[in-house]
């Protein structure tokens, strides 16, 4: 074999020079750039080398009952570039070595964000072809690219959410829990935090043994006039403390990370799937029903009008390997879930008080 290698690098570019260096994805609009280096091992004889840009989603999920598969599929971007052009039927001989070809690529406007998500895909592939007169020295690779849409934000979401709600429960451990709870925006920053406030008071004999603030994307899928939701944790603070009866336990300033690299709330431009960030806050009470709180967050940048700059921040290892746990089932919709370990493992912060004083 005379190819060594075949390789496709992507240049991102971004006036923001720390910015560039962590931006791992292209804007929709935006001009590719990127470089494809060949290594031979000895001269090949070449008809050309071929740059294919590929843009689709993919929807498939089986219905048990029906025992059958639902499918869909859309094609975003579909286009070809020579880089080596040398005519038609006609051959060229590269020298061993390197050689190295730039290439630029203009991505349509109407491109939505890369998604992947378990019944459904939205995916962005290069693949260059090098194409030999000797066939055994024909060499394809490929390599994906992420696209993402980053919307700017409305200034009316950066104001302050209060959601709260009590519950009366009655039996042998008759009482009220009582749960209020603050973000300090429904903006969720990819790469930035949600300051979360609350207050959670217990008046039942039972104990509460779980507090948790969560991110939880919920999408769906449609395909041949159906559709399946699923529910999963993107990022999540738990509170193990135990809250007896006629104590309270309080959040200060408790921070629930958002993950970096999200596609956009909705999903634009993507007609077989959509998406919908929720911020849930949970309360689990010992043989009780949970109270979970819920409101929606959206995924997108600063708004101009707030004077902040997005992060768009690589968090490091704090997001590699999200370990599924076990499953379950949301009481209230039924929807399907899975998720990861907390991402934020430090304690909250927060303190326990006394109702009767």
């Amino acid at each position: 074999m005379s190819v060594e290698d075949l390789l496709i690098h992507f240049i991102y570019s971004e006036e923001d020079e720390q910015v560039r260096h962590n931006r791992q994805y292209f804007l929709p609009g935006e001009e590719m750039k990127g470089l494809v280096s060949l290594h031979l091992r000895t001269g090949v004889r070449t008809r050309g080398l071929t740059i294919h840009f590929l843009g689709m989603a993919t929807v498939s999920w089986e219905s048990p009952k029906k025992r059958k598969v639902y499918q869909a599929s859309e094609i975003y971007m579909e286009s070809a570039k020579p880089l080596l052009d040398i005519g038609y039927d006609s051959y060229v001989d590269l020298p061993s070595g390197l050689h190295q070809f730039g290439f630029r690529y203009q991505l349509p406007t109407n491109l939505p964000s890369t998604f992947n998500g378990v019944y459904g895909q939205v995916t962005y592939i290069a693949k260059v072809k090098l194409e030999c007169e000797d066939e055994r020295d024909t060499t394809i690779t490929s390599e994906p690219f992420m696209v993402l849409r980053r919307p700017e934000l409305s200034p009316e979401i950066y104001d302050e959410k209060t959601i709260k709600k009590s519950k009366f429960f009655v039996g042998l451990t008759t009482g009220k829990v009582k749960v209020e709870c603050t973000i300090d925006k429904s903006a969720a920053i990819p790469g930035d935090n949600i300051a979360i406030n609350a207050e959670v008071c217990n008046w039942t004999g039972k104990e509460i043994s779980l507090i948790q603030a969560s991110m939880i994307l919920e999408s769906h899928y449609f395909a041949e006039g159906h559709e399946i939701v699923f529910r999963q944790y993107l990022s999540k603070r738990d509170d193990v403390y135990d809250v007896n009866t006629f104590r309270g336990r309080r959040w200060r300033n408790v921070l629930l990370p958002v993950p970096p690299y999200l596609p956009d709330s909705s999903l634009e431009h993507c007609k077989i799937m959509t998406l919908r960030y929720v911020f849930q806050f949970k309360v689990r009470i010992e043989g009780k029903e949970d109270i979970a709180l819920e409101t929606p967050l959206y995924v997108g940048t600063h708004s101009s009008l707030t004077g902040n700059q997005g992060k768009d921040l690589l968090l490091g290892k704090m997001w590699q390997g999200m370990d599924t746990l076990e499953e379950e089932r949301s009481r209230k919709s039924e929807l399907p879930w899975y998720g990861g370990r907390s991402m934020y493992t430090e304690s909250v912060n927060g303190d326990i008080f006394d109702l009767r004083n």
